[in-house]
């Protein structure tokens, strides 16, 4: 790993870790930028070191995951569908990127079932919840799991891509049963922590390759 690449990573886990420790002053000056900027030192760091069309794939869409987290931190969560959006976008850019290592794996198929049958769930005890945001939330479950499904299918030689995958879902599931259901204690730092770890994970598992 060159210097370069090393330094962002650097800037990624020292970032991560300042949003973090700053969530007990939410909101404040700048909280958006900081937020966004470990999602967009993996980025480049996927550029540079990622080689071909996946490379540039995972670029954009940890742009749009930084995109996203801007949005979702303007105005004390005042754009969460723009937010919700782009993390659509982003993951539907994840799907992408993964099918350029598509391979069917029948090792994976309990893996795939436990991914539907987990947002089957959580579609269920969320409906009554959701009122107008059903749909959108509905859309978002459905591409959020295929991303996770691509992932278990990516004929890699290791399985990080779908542990960032589950970190991702983690997340996500922690933000929408605090959002809609009930609180979810010391649900800021579980969010972000499943988020980060999400990020690296699935950037790393193409810089092990």
């Amino acid at each position: 790993m060159t210097n370069a690449q090393k330094t962002l990573l650097y800037i990624f886990l020292a970032f991560s870790i300042l949003f973090i420790g700053l969530l007990p002053l939410e909101p404040y000056t700048g909280n958006f930028a900081i937020k966004a900027i470990p999602a967009l030192s993996l980025a480049v760091l996927a550029f540079i070191a990622v080689s071909k069309s996946r490379g540039k794939l995972l670029f954009a869409s940890l742009l749009f995951c930084a995109a996203a987290d801007i949005a979702l931190e303007l105005e004390a969560g005042k754009y969460f569908i723009i937010g919700l959006g782009l993390f659509l976008i982003a993951h539907i850019l994840f799907i992408v990127t993964f099918s350029r290592d598509f391979k069917a794996q029948k090792s994976q198929i309990p893996v795939i079932i436990l991914l539907i049958v987990y947002a089957a769930i959580m579609a269920l005890v969320m409906t009554p919840h959701l009122k107008e945001m059903a749909i959108p939330v509905y859309i978002y479950l459905t591409a959020i799991t295929l991303m996770a499904i691509f992932a278990a299918l990516r004929g890699a030689k290791n399985d990080f891509t779908l542990y960032g995958a589950i970190s991702f879902i983690a997340s996500d599931s922690i933000i929408a049963i605090n959002k809609f259901m009930m609180p979810v204690p010391a649900a800021d730092y579980f969010i972000m922590i499943t988020y980060y770890l999400s990020l690296f994970l699935i950037v790393y598992s193409f810089l092990r390759e």
